[in-house]
């Protein structure tokens, strides 16, 4: 028995414990007519049970938002609440170095994570809502209804996905409500998505326990050859991607047994957005016996993830709800330095670790040194597609040895610890992109100045 408790952290055995209980309760939960308030309260006694005092880091950024939604211009509302959101969760970061406290880690940070995102999220729901208020026929769907205050705390801490994600947003909350959804059939679902634990736990306990990460820390990483090294790496990724595979097929299930992101499948649901076909979805959303679609909750598209040509379409396909956020709420918002400034932003919020920001620098750097190259090797006008020999070479190496590396420098975090590996593979990936990102700026064409645009 401690042979077999031995193959799991602490961490790993509480978190699973969470799933499996937020699995449980999500069969009770879903019985109720509205289930957000209760949802809520459930989330927050489990915090509470977790974390004990320490909640009240969460707890005091929900309160500030909430009271800068309510007093705050509203045009200036969503840029408050933002930078607000983002100095707290720096200030909870770093609150042991000047005040008699613990580090915020583990799964007070996951906590404090999520309800970061969710603050941000629906401060903007409301904001577009507002904005887009007198719209006759508006082309995408805002909320349907403005969250009461304590709603708003319920939808904080509601206990689906609280300690993993995915994120979704107020408005699939809302939708997750629908009367038609209490009468559908969730099992074909949650069953597709537990088929998926039969073969990602397997290989995540076995690789965790013969490869352990602590390995990438040690003098032995010297000890063998460069190939050997790349290897290593490559099976930690392993440990990485089968521990969130198989988390988030559970995270997943529990939102899909409360019917959130559930949606007609003739309204072409997205991913956090819901649907995009809102003719379909009006015509379609209470009745019975259509076929459903969770698209709007699928947070890895795992295919993607293992077999993309390139690091954009991989990291597209990874933490999509998150990649979302990013995508709405900074990249789309921000004039300059987009990507650069949205790797930043996700630097940032998962923490204050050197090598969250090593790695997502360098990510934003792949980026460039992907399009430099996919413009040299064009595609075929026929098929869509680049040589097969380029698409092979190209993948195997940069791709995805490159993601093999940014996720040691995620999972090392620490700048020691970060160097001490990528020294011994010569910091190929930075050094390979450097050229490249120097090539892109200086070869940018320059946008026109206003008085030389044409009319």
């Amino acid at each position: 028995m401690d042979k077999i408790i031995g193959l799991l952290s602490k961490d790993d055995w509480i978190y699973t414990g969470l799933l499996f209980f937020s699995f449980g309760s999500s069969l009770y939960v879903r019985k109720i007519g509205n289930n957000i308030l209760a949802s809520g309260v459930l989330g927050f006694a489990m915090a509470l049970v977790i974390i004990g005092p320490k909640v009240a880091y969460s707890l005091g950024i929900c309160v500030i938002a909430v009271l800068i939604q309510q007093f705050a211009n509203k045009k200036s509302t969503p840029f408050y609440v933002f930078l607000t959101t983002f100095t707290y969760l720096m200030l909870v970061r770093f609150a042991h170095y000047f005040l008699p406290v613990n580090e915020v880690a583990s799964h007070t940070n996951v906590i404090q994570l999520i309800i970061t995102l969710r603050i941000i999220g629906i401060t903007f729901e409301e904001n577009d809502a507002w904005l887009h208020k007198d719209d006759e026929n508006p082309t995408k769907r805002y909320l349907t209804r403005m969250p009461t205050i304590f709603e708003k705390f319920a939808y904080f801490y509601h206990f689906c996905g609280l300690f993993t994600g995915p994120y979704y947003t107020f408005q699939m909350l809302i939708d997750s409500q629908r009367g038609v959804l209490k009468e559908w059939d969730p099992t074909p679902e949650v069953k597709s998505r537990f088929q998926r634990l039969l073969w990602s736990v397997p290989v995540f306990v076995i690789t965790n326990h013969y490869f352990p990460l602590d390995t990438l820390r040690s003098d032995a990483i010297w000890e063998v050859s460069f190939f050997t090294r790349l290897v290593y790496a490559a099976l930690i990724f392993v440990v990485f991607k089968t521990r969130v595979y198989s988390a988030w097929a559970i995270a997943e299930s529990i939102c899909v047994i409360l019917g959130i992101g559930i949606y007609p499948a003739a309204s072409n649901p997205k991913i956090i957005v819901g649907p995009t076909d809102l003719k379909a979805f009006e015509a379609l959303e209470e009745k019975k016996s259509i076929e459903m679609s969770s698209d709007a909750i699928v947070n890895l598209d795992i295919p993607k993830v293992e077999f993309s040509d390139g690091f954009r379409d991989g990291m597209k396909a990874w933490n999509r709800s998150v990649q979302t956020w990013l995508a709405l709420y900074v990249h789309s918002r921000v004039k300059v330095m987009r990507v650069e400034t949205t790797m930043l932003v996700s630097a940032i919020w998962h923490g204050t670790y050197a090598g969250y920001f090593m790695s997502f620098g360098v990510v934003a750097m792949c980026a460039i040194l992907e399009d430099v190259i996919f413009k040299l090797v064009p595609t075929n006008p026929e098929t869509g597609l680049r040589p097969q020999w380029f698409r092979t070479l190209y993948t195997h190496t940069i791709r995805c040895r490159g993601f093999e590396m940014l996720a040691t420098g995620f999972l090392l975090k620490n700048a020691s610890d970060v160097h001490h590996f990528w020294s011994s593979i010569y910091y190929w990936l930075p050094l390979l992109c450097v050229p490249f990102y120097i090539y892109s700026v200086k070869t940018a064409t320059p946008k026109p100045k206003r008085s030389q645009k044409l009319e």
